[in-house]
């Protein structure tokens, strides 16, 4: 067939030999070796029992990451207490009371609302500087031994020694005091400042003695009787005693405020113990008339309300029954 002559590489050299002649044998040699290369250059082919070539692997996308959730909207701010121009005395009151209490963080809060509504009071400052301050770079490091008369509180101690009755509350934190109603008679405390002089004690007046004339001896029995004694000296008046200094008006008002609030505080426990002995006896009338005296002392105590409110409820329920 005309096709496998062709396809011949030394028929193909002779045909070209033939038409080009002998000068160009070098060339159709060169021709044949490529053609020799071409063929080297095929893949054999596949026997039947060969495997096949397994496919590539094909790697898998990576995986979408999870979305984060949005994160919370922030809470709005609680708002403060608010007060009128016509509530900020009542509320420093209410303030020192509960500093007397021991109870730091409300009367910091009202304190605070204090300045909201009079940023220049004066007293709500002072008791803020001595709730967040360091007493001893308040007061001074240099103090005395004071032994706490009975009766005596903080606020009179304050204005006898540091002028000041509100400082009360610095006083305390500075013998590591929490609550400054609890100061007992007796106690010893430290005081800042140097110790005062002792007071200059008064010499006893010495007290005149009476003196008597000499008896003379009897000489005759018409001697006259022996002349009386002179009536002694009357004594000296004795030296007039210092009076104590009258106690400062801001002084005494912050003692009566203190004293009101221990009353007020001793009333409602003593209320709220009956209360909850005649709740505990299903006496609901008993539990509901000490809860309502409760409340007349403090109209906020949240406790109160809850437990009267109980009460009443549970009440009303058994009169539903009957």
């Amino acid at each position: 067939m005309h096709h496998g002559a062709h396809d011949d590489p030394d028929c193909l050299a002779h045909g070209v030999a033939r038409r080009f002649g002998a000068s160009s044998r070098w060339a159709v040699l060169a021709v044949i070796v490529g053609l020799s290369m071409l063929a080297g250059c095929e893949q054999p082919p596949r026997r039947a029992d060969q495997p096949p070539v397994p496919p590539s692997v094909q790697l898998e996308p990576p995986a979408a990451e999870p979305e984060l959730e949005p994160m919370p909207a922030p809470e709005p701010p609680v708002p403060g207490i608010v007060l009128g121009p016509q509530e900020v005395p009542g509320a420093v009151t209410r303030a020192i009371e509960m500093l007397e209490a021991g109870e730091v963080q409300p009367a910091e809060e009202l304190l605070d609302a204090v300045l909201r509504a009079d940023p220049a009071h004066r007293r709500a400052q002072s008791l803020l500087r001595q709730i967040r301050e360091d007493p001893r770079s308040l007061l001074g490091s240099e103090s005395f031994a004071h032994r706490v008369l009975p009766g005596e509180s903080l606020s009179l101690i304050a204005q006898r020694f540091l002028k000041d009755p509100l400082l009360f509350y610095a006083l305390a934190r500075y013998n590591d005091i929490a609550v400054p109603r609890q100061l007992a008679g007796g106690q010893v405390i430290r005081v800042p400042g140097k110790a005062p002089a002792p007071g200059r004690e008064t010499e006893p007046v010495p007290m005149a003695t009476p003196t008597a004339t000499p008896t003379p001896p009897p000489a005759t029995p018409a001697t006259p009787p022996v002349a009386a004694e002179r009536p002694a000296a009357p004594p000296a008046p004795p030296p007039p005693v210092a009076r104590p200094p009258e106690p400062d008006p801001q002084a005494v008002a912050a003692a009566q405020a203190a004293r009101a609030a221990r009353d007020r505080e001793a009333a409602v426990a003593r209320h709220i113990r009956e209360a909850r002995s005649a709740f505990a006896k299903q006496d609901l009338e008993g539990a509901i008339r000490e809860w309502n005296e409760v409340l007349k002392i403090d109209p906020d105590n949240r406790t109160a309300q809850l437990e009267r409110q109980k009460a009443v409820e549970l009440q009303e329920r058994l009169r539903r029954l009957k």
